[in-house]
């Protein structure tokens, strides 16, 4: 038995580059890793960390090009997210204007480096036989939802657009885009009228949820799934607001994890799925947070679905910056962006074990559980600028360290605004 800086020390797989288009052949040795996953979860400990998304892109590539894998799920809106599907399948428009609309919430999709992968993505489509697919996994806008759901009603169930037309009132209160602003708008909304709004759309999804027989009778199965995974999301992001007012359940991002892992299952059944969303939706096991029960992560909820089918790979770093996202209800985006230095190091924080720092390492921690002796003693991990409690070796499957770390361009433009 050793301990588990040992241990990595021996076993880890490590590569020298992050270059998003050089020779895959260091990354062989994942295979045993990946296994016969069929939904991969490539995570960060924080947003617009630039190295994160290089490290994102070089894996795509090899899950794709030397393991089969047909979707690329991200932290991206549902609805929103179709558009830049639409591009990498050969779809009009510029790269920067359809990451911008739909390559992720609060920037996510505005950097170079999110640019450089949807780009390779256009690419490699052209010349696959099977393409790659790019698909949002988080909820939408209700401004796009409901735009999309009054399509589908329009054909599918004029009856229902009466409801539809209610929450599409009461909806025009919010930020059209910025989930930010909409957390700060929601609590300054009256208890009557944030009532109203979930009675609407309960009403709806119960409309919606009943004429799901007959629309498959009239052979709009397919159709109807998605247009109730739409309505789900609603259901699910008012419940989201509901607690992030106060007047729910405490249990933190709970209906937006949910959310995350149904879209995954939907998409696992069409083929194998690379999965890049924050670490602290990847885990496996429950948070507790201030007592609170129920905050279950949307790995979690994959690992319940699928066994040793769901691989969770967390990704953390050594040195260098990494980025806050803020809350600021006085910006113009509801939200900003800071540079930080990362979290001094502690016993207990799984990246004190990686002290070697090659440029890229990877821990089998499901292969190290049993042959550590210290495994249970690592119970923090870095998080944006700070130390998050989590009990490593059981809520990841694999950790990926990476030697050093810089911010994209994002922060910068969302703190002038």
């Amino acid at each position: 038995m050793a301990t588990l800086s040992a241990w990595i020390r021996r076993y880890a797989v490590t590569a020298d580059t992050l270059d998003p288009d050089a020779p895959l052949d260091d990354l062989e040795p994942l295979r045993d890793l990946i296994g016969s996953a069929r939904v991969v979860g490539i995570g960060e400990n924080a947003h617009h960390v630039r190295e994160f998304y290089l490290l994102r892109h070089r894996l795509l590539r090899f899950l794709v090009e030397r393991c089969g894998f047909t979707t690329l799920a991200f932290e991206a809106p549902f609805t929103e997210a179709h558009t830049v599907n639409a591009w990498v399948r050969g779809g009009p428009g510029t790269v920067q204007a359809v990451a911008a609309a739909g390559a992720g919430a609060g920037g996510l999709g505005e950097c170079t480096e999110m640019h450089n992968l949807l780009t390779w993505l256009r690419d490699h489509n052209r010349r696959a036989t099977t393409p790659v697919r790019f698909a949002g996994t988080i909820i939408s806008t209700r401004q796009a939802a409901l735009t999309a759901l009054a399509g589908y009603l329009r054909e599918a169930d004029p009856d229902a657009l009466p409801l539809l037309d209610e929450v599409r009132e009461r909806a025009a209160a919010f930020h059209p885009t910025s989930i930010f602003a909409v957390l700060h708008q929601y609590t300054a909304t009256s208890h009557a009228d944030q009532d109203a709004m979930t009675a609407a759309l309960s009403r709806l999804l119960g409309r919606m949820q009943t004429m799901t027989a007959y629309q498959r009778t009239r052979g709009r199965e397919r159709e109807q799934a998605a247009a109730l995974h739409q309505m789900r999301g609603l259901w699910y992001g008012d419940h989201a607001l509901r607690d992030f007012a106060g007047r729910g359940i405490p249990a933190g991002s709970s209906a937006t994890d949910a959310f995350l892992a149904e879209s995954v299952l939907r998409l696992a059944d069409d083929g194998p799925v690379v999965l890049a969303v924050h670490n602290c939706h990847l885990r496996r096991t429950p948070v507790h947070h201030d007592g609170a029960f129920g905050l279950f992560p949307a790995g979690y909820h994959l690992a319940q679905a699928l066994g040793d089918d769901y691989l969770a790979v967390a990704v953390t770093a050594g040195s260098g910056r990494t980025a806050q996202v803020r809350p600021d209800p006085d910006h113009p985006l509801g939200f900003r962006v800071l540079e930080h230095a990362p979290a001094p190091l502690t016993a207990g924080c799984v990246e004190a074990a990686f002290s070697d720092r090659p440029v890229v390492a990877f821990a089998d921690l499901r292969a190290a559980r049993s042959a550590v002796t210290d495994g249970p003693a690592y119970q923090q991990m870095r998080m944006e600028h700070y130390l998050t409690d989590v009990d490593v070796l059981d809520a990841y499957d694999a950790v990926c360290h990476l030697r050093e770390t810089t911010c994209t361009d994002y922060p910068s433009r969302s703190v002038t605004g």
